[in-house]
């Protein structure tokens, strides 16, 4: 794994999870000064990272995790915070008829003893309206990969509200097993 490629886990780590870890101050969005995060990162010793650094961090993350303000003084990430009083920035939207859920076989055992996708430490169920980026979600965990088809313009139709985030991640708070309509898996 590339420097730069633990740098940014880091980054995605301080900006989803302990801010604190860095000294931090966020505000209830989850945004933070640049030039407070650089130092809070060099402070700990674990990186070195300059503004360049950060820019390429930011441009090259495939899942566009990132955002800087208008002026590029303040970034957050987008979704993905396990933080309790961040309120992540969300547009409430009608979602796609479909969206997708990468997750594992494990992972689909416990959703169907359970009844739902629930958020579990997140703020909401992440989902996709392109199933390749679900897949990509789904590698993630190093596990047998599985990808849910849900779907979401019937949950709308009842009552389920969804958000879409800066980086097109659908969020919405729980999903019934009952709007599960395929299971994808891969085949060996």
């Amino acid at each position: 794994m590339a420097k730069t490629d633990k740098l940014s886990i880091y980054l995605s780590f301080l900006l989803r999870h302990k801010p604190e870890d860095a000294g931090l101050p966020m505000d209830k969005h989850g945004w933070v000064s640049v030039e407070e995060l650089i130092d809070g990162i060099n402070r700990t010793g674990k990186y070195k990272i300059d503004g360049q650094l950060l820019c390429e961090i930011v441009k090259e993350d495939k899942k566009g995790r990132y955002r800087y303000n208008e002026d590029g003084t303040r970034i957050k990430a987008c979704q993905g915070h396990s933080i309790p009083w961040v309120e992540p920035e969300l547009t409430m939207m009608e979602p796609p008829e479909y969206v997708y859920h990468g997750t594992t076989t494990e992972a689909w055992e416990k959703i169907m003893a359970s009844g739902a996708v629930n958020k579990m430490s997140r703020h909401a169920v992440h989902t996709q309206a392109d199933v390749e980026k679900a897949w990509q979600s789904a590698f993630r965990w190093k596990k047998k990969p599985v990808v849910l088809k849900i779907a979401a313009g019937r949950m709308h139709q009842d009552g389920y509200l969804f958000g879409v985030s800066d980086n097109q991640v659908w969020c919405t708070e729980m999903v019934p097993v009952s709007y599960i309509e395929d299971v994808l898996i891969v085949r060996e």
